[in-house]
């Protein structure tokens, strides 16, 4: 086994010389013309070489002859972004991608296509415009990407395999959302009353018809930002206030499509700094918001759902100590349906990329801690127009982020950072319940906990190389009280632990281990189109334990240009089917460069 890897690695290596040096030469050229303020065309990208080796092993698969249960994968990849501005005022952007699976040969694998394409510029020097690819974020309750499940305060052991996820899908840590399509914006400035106003609006095609039954589907909508003059008093009180609106709809009237859907969401954020000195900061926010949701059936509508939302909290800083303590209220409608907040990043319904059904009876292997770290073939960036389903194990509260549908209650945090920043504090609870029963008239009640800290001890030592851990922690309570067969109690614990030592100059230790623990009852409903329970299967019971542990090293060349090698091992066991037990042992190495 030791000596595979190390053939493995031997030609990792040789394969990331070959492309550094080509590379380099690109990145010459374009660092050559650094100083001329007058190019109309620019080169730069990104470069990426990966290689894993993944092989499962335990009970599930010891009654099983012949299955496999070695895989090796990998890619070779560049990502050419090609910038031109023809004038002062337009800039025009495509990143063209030339990709080789690892073992294709001769042509075999190779993939060219254009993965970006955009265009923008300014009018009049009034209004911003952009038109093609483009990402959008508005509110947590109208359009927005909700961080994945099963990340509380994620080891820098695990952070290369999830930055190569969130490339692919186009994330980013401002929960945008990635769509296709045009926007405008502009601002205004004001003498009285009002300090400055923005606007924005947007239309985006999110899905194609296939020109018979599946209709076009388009998304549209946009915001007004007002923000208020400090009124000069000793309170010095501002105001921020945002409109927004979002809506989906389906194009019908192309093709032989009979039916659709018609999703709009109406919200109004505010955030008022209501006392501030110089010690001191006490501000107001919330957002209060409504969504109307139809299906049409040849230009008729055979259903329509109204939902609500309203969120209020309070807000104290300390900004000497740089300490936020924040209180809140919130209370999301039952029928509240939002498409483009709801939609979710993993999609557990899609096939996994390696081992997808293992064991005798050929099961369904059901998405774990490893594969939400590596797998990106679980990972979308389209919008959905169901509630997609989740994993009450990871995430049971609020499955669909903070614009999961009936739920009410309070939220509770806390974040603090030492001077110097030496110490990183950051706390979350929420206390919920239904406001609409499942399946009866009994109502469940959600806890959700969660604890992150972080030290970096070369900050308290003041010392020149890094040294850093991290924690992270998050608890799950589901309960519902009633008759034997209506009581729930499930409760599930995720717990993270990372360690990254600068142990050479620009050489790191990393080293992490993510735990999680399920055990009790569910009933998890089956939900139909647009948010209806249709049925329960049979009650989900679960006592589960997930380990995933992690070792390597990471060598950073400059700035975003680092090559990773590392070896994880991840554990699987059910103490209700013992049978099903397995683990996942994984080798890979990682180069990826910015340019």
């Amino acid at each position: 086994m030791v000596n595979k890897y190390l053939h493995l690695t031997f030609l990792f290596v040789l394969a990331i010389g070959i492309a550094d040096s080509g590379f380099a030469q690109v990145g010459l050229g374009a660092d050559k013309d650094e100083g001329e303020d007058n190019r109309k065309i620019r080169f730069n990208g990104l470069g990426r070489a990966l290689l894993q080796q993944t092989d499962l092993n335990g009970p599930a698969l010891d009654t099983v002859n012949g299955e496999v249960n070695e895989v090796t994968d990998g890619e070779f990849l560049l990502d050419l972004a090609i910038n031109a501005t023809p004038n002062k005022v337009t800039e025009i952007q495509s990143i063209l991608r030339l990709r080789n699976e690892f073992g294709g040969f001769f042509g075999a694998g190779q993939s060219i296509e254009v993965r970006e394409l955009w265009a923008r510029g300014i009018i009049a020097d009034i209004i911003k415009y952009r038109a093609g690819d483009m990402d959008v974020a508005m509110s947590p309750y109208t359009l927005y990407v909700p961080i994945e499940e099963g990340v509380d305060n994620r080891a820098a052991i695990f952070q290369p395999q999830r930055d190569v996820i969130y490339y692919e899908q186009f994330y980013t840590d401002n929960n945008t959302r990635r769509l296709q399509g045009a926007r405008v914006e502009m601002g205004l400035n004001f003498s009285k009353v009002l300090q400055s106003s923005d606007i924005m609006g947007f239309i985006s095609r999110v899905r194609t018809t296939d020109f018979f039954t599946t209709p076009s589907r388009f998304v549209g909508g946009g915001s007004v930002n007002l923000i208020s003059d400090r009124m000069r008093d000793s309170f010095g009180i501002q105001g921020n206030l945002t409109l927004n609106t979002v809506h989906t709809w389906d194009d019908i009237t192309v093709g032989v499509a009979s039916s659709g859907i018609r999703n709009g969401i109406f919200s109004a954020e505010y955030d008022f700094s209501v006392y501030e000195n110089d010690d001191f900061q006490l501000s107001i926010d919330g957002e209060a918001g409504f969504s109307n949701l139809k299906q049409i059936v040849d230009s008729v509508e055979v259903s329509k759902e109204r939902g609500s939302f309203v969120t209020a909290g309070l807000s104290l800083k300390h900004k000497k100590q740089d300490l936020t303590l924040r209180a809140g209220f919130i209370n999301i409608g039952a029928d509240f349906f939002s498409i483009g907040a709801q939609t979710k990043r993993i999609d557990f319904t899609r096939t996994k990329t390696f081992f997808n059904r293992i064991g005798e009876q050929n099961l369904l292997r059901t998405p774990n801690l490893f594969d939400i770290t590596r797998d990106r073939a679980l990972y979308t960036f389209e919008v959905s127009d169901r509630l997609m389903e989740f994993d009450p194990r990871l995430s049971n509260a609020m499955p669909y982020g903070q614009a999961t549908a009936n739920r009410r209650g309070l939220h509770l945090a806390a974040d603090w950072t030492s001077k110097g920043g030496a110490l990183e504090l950051d706390m979350q609870g929420y206390l919920l319940s239904e406001l609409r029963g499942q399946g009866t008239t009994q109502l469940k009640d959600f806890q959700h906990l969660r604890a992150n800290g972080t030290v970096n001890f070369h900050k308290l030592a003041d010392w020149k190389n890094e040294y850093r851990i991290t924690v992270g922690s998050q608890f799950e309570n589901t309960s519902r009280d009633g008759l034997e067969i209506e009581q729930v109690d499930l409760n599930s614990t995720l717990i993270e632990v990372g360690l990254e030592a600068e142990v050479y100059a620009n050489l790191f230790l990393l080293a992490g281990g993510n735990l999680l623990a399920a055990e009790g009852n569910e009933f998890i409903p089956v939900i139909r189109t647009f948010n209806e329970v249709r049925d329960f299967e049979d009650i989900y019971v679960v006592d589960q334990r997930e380990t995933l542990l992690g070792v390597g090293l990471k060598y950073n060349f400059k700035k975003e240009t680092f090559l990773t090698i590392q070896y994880q091992h991840f554990n699987f066991t059910d103490s209700i089917v013992g049978s099903n037990d397995y683990t996942l042992n994984q080798f890979f190495a990682l180069y990826s460069m910015n340019f």
